[in-house]
């Protein structure tokens, strides 16, 4: 086993947090009052729970009563799909997606085709990238959705938004539109005004919150059924007690980011581009999704000919190296990734896939020391790796 700190590559996983982050929760926890209640206490609470939603509609050029708190970036997902298809009903049964969505948005999707609701799901190119022009084809009279991600979550494509809802717009203007933004708010600057989007997932770990936190943006106009009922908060949207401490650690990690997306960014590009110069430098490792600099800021997925994804990172993690075999959102051993397939990686490569995510805390010279483990890791698996070296 390693001694002393790990190299910590899996921030899009959770991420160590800000001491403001910390210090705001743990104030949070020692407050009495329901933010529903009429008292003094209840006031209190109130109040930094609407602060808290003012800082994370800032983020994204939101009005606060747009925003819904939601229990991390999974439950929001659920809520836009679930919520979206059931309030919309009039304008159709149909929903149209890529194939490469967060899990949490294609088991949504899936759950409504057993409810009798029809999905497409679009295919992409080798890079992940989503065509306009196939996304519109997808859709019908009868499509009441559609949703997309900004950066997906395994090779961090960044999809051309823009481009994305104008086609969908000129095939159906009422049709709904949600974008997962999840890995991406508050690493890629983001205008839900210019947008022209219904509804934009936001999760707290590429903010810097807990990965617990999270919220939904919807605009108003955009009907949606809540998931969990029986009671009147946010906005009737999300029944029951408002997880205070983490809408309070959303909204400070919101506002902490929100003058140095910029920065932040320009940051993990430079530095992911320092890593992969060195990974890339290791015999039989593959990029998978588009160009280092084209790429979600800090994110780099590679496949290692040879080696399973699941024995490379455990390996690494003896060494003190901590990444993600292939994606922070399955725990599917063995299996091959589907988005790899999607891209058209054959066998060789579809089960040999790390994901390494740096944060704002990530040195060079950490970096410079993982590419070197991992270097010699390689090494060490290829000589008694099964698969076809």
């Amino acid at each position: 086993m390693a001694h002393g700190k790990p190299i910590y590559l899996d921030h899009a996983a959770s991420t160590p947090l800000d001491a403001a982050v910390t210090d705001a929760v743990m104030r949070v926890l020692a407050c009495t009052g329901s933010p529903d209640a009429l008292h003094p206490s209840g006031e209190s609470a109130a109040a930094l729970l609407e602060n808290a939603r003012a800082q994370v509609a800032a983020l994204i050029g939101a009005d606060p009563d747009e925003v819904i708190f939601t229990a991390g970036a999974t439950e929001a997902r659920n809520l836009a799909v679930k919520g979206l298809l059931s309030a919309n009903r009039a304008r159709g049964r149909h929903a149209v997606a890529s194939v490469v969505e967060h899990p949490a948005v294609l088991s949504a999707l899936h759950s409504r085709q057993r409810e009798g609701h029809e999905v497409s799901f679009v295919g992409v190119d080798r890079d992940g990238y989503i065509s306009p022009e196939t996304l519109a084809a997808a859709m019908t009279a009868d499509t009441a959705l559609v949703s997309v991600h900004h950066a997906q979550h395994e090779i961090g494509t960044i999809q051309d938004l823009g481009g994305l809802i104008s086609a969908v717009r000129g095939r159906r203007a009422d049709a709904r539109i949600h974008i997962d933004a999840a890995e991406s708010a508050g690493i890629i600057e983001i205008d839900v005004g210019d947008l022209g989007a219904d509804a934009l997932t936001m999760g707290g770990t590429a903010l810097g919150a807990p990965p617990w936190s999270g919220a939904l943006w919807l605009r108003p106009g955009a009907r949606l059924h809540p998931l969990i009922e029986g009671g009147s908060q946010e906005f009737g949207k999300r029944a029951g007690p408002v997880d205070l401490a983490g809408a309070v650690a959303l909204g400070v990690a919101a506002n902490r980011v929100r003058t140095r997306i910029a920065t932040r960014a320009a940051k993990r590009r430079r530095q992911i581009e320092l890593l992969a110069a060195r990974v890339l430098g290791i015999a039989d490792v593959r990029l998978n999704g588009p160009a280092v600099a084209d790429r979600l800021p800090g994110h780099l997925q590679v496949s290692v000919r040879g080696v399973t994804g699941e024995s490379l990172a455990l390996a690494l993690a003896t060494r003190g190296v901590e990444v993600s075999p292939g994606s922070t959102c399955t725990a599917d051993a063995g299996k091959a990734s589907p988005t790899l397939e999607a891209i058209g990686r054959d066998s060789v490569w579809t089960h040999s896939a790390i994901l390494m995510t740096i944060g704002d805390a990530t040195t060079d010279e950490e970096l410079r020391r993982a590419a070197a483990v991992l270097a010699s890791v390689v090494t060490d698996l290829r000589a008694m790796s099964p698969l076809d070296a």
